[in-house]
């Protein structure tokens, strides 16, 4: 019996180690203080000019007290361009000017960022600027474009004759087209070619039966260049240049 209730002392004691010590340290493992990047999403695409990092924060309390006296959990953040991000202990964590920017806002907006790729950075730290232990950091690549111009072009379709041979537009504007089929009981469509040999498409638009429009939307080629549109159902007669610079 002693060894029984020996036993059953011993299984007792375990689980009462299970139960007391091991939530608390799951718990506070739980509660590290972390940051992520929300937006904009990692190898993700945006306009040229003003790019806008937004962050959520666990954990921790952002708190406007630079250079004073650290609080556990308690601090801001550091927003880093194109650099690598300083974490080490007991160091502020700051790079060279104008690559970072301290805060206690969620959000922080880079002005005018040149294409090309980027990287952006956020890291929460102490009051006094030094990094958290272990470091709570998170980072995101993104392709910086030239933003699209928008651009309208009206195109009617009449006597099955286009009303223009020749259409220009900036290279890689976002073209919306308004096409005006007034040929009654007649099919018609814009579709735009890389040359009159018409073997690449670029852009084919929807067949319409006049009298009706439809609106077109396209992405203008990037090169330079003269281009080749045409109504398919009509190509030897409808067509023209579509002049990209």
């Amino acid at each position: 019996m002693s060894r029984r209730f020996g036993c059953k002392i011993m299984i007792m004691s375990m689980l009462l180690v299970v139960l007391f010590i091991i939530p608390p340290a799951l718990s506070e493992e739980a509660e590290i203080p972390e940051i992520a990047i929300t937006d904009p999403p990692g190898d993700f695409e945006v306009a040229a000019g003003n790019v806008t990092i937004s962050v959520e924060v666990m954990n921790f309390s952002l708190a406007d007290k630079f250079g004073q006296e650290n609080v556990a959990k308690e601090g801001h953040i550091h927003y880093y361009m194109d650099t690598p991000v300083p974490t080490e202990p007991g160091k502020p964590a700051i790079s060279s000017p104008g690559t970072y920017l301290p805060s206690v806002e969620i959000a922080h907006t880079w002005q005018n960022v040149t294409p090309g790729q980027h990287n952006f950075s956020v890291q929460l730290v102490n009051n006094d600027h030094t990094p958290l232990d272990p470091p709570a950091v998170s980072s995101v690549n993104v392709t910086v474009v030239n933003a699209s111009e928008e651009v309208v072009v009206d195109l009617i379709a009449r006597g099955v004759a286009f009303n223009t041979k020749s259409i220009t537009v900036p290279a890689g504007a976002r073209i919306t087209m308004k096409f005006d089929n007034q040929d009654s009981g007649i099919r018609h469509n814009f579709a735009l070619y890389d040359s009159a040999a018409a073997k690449r498409v670029i852009f084919k638009g929807d067949i319409i039966t006049g009298p009706r429009t439809i609106v077109y939307t396209f992405q203008a080629p990037e090169e330079p260049g003269v281009y080749f549109f045409r109504c398919d159902p009509h190509a030897q007669i409808m067509n023209g240049q579509f002049v990209v610079r």
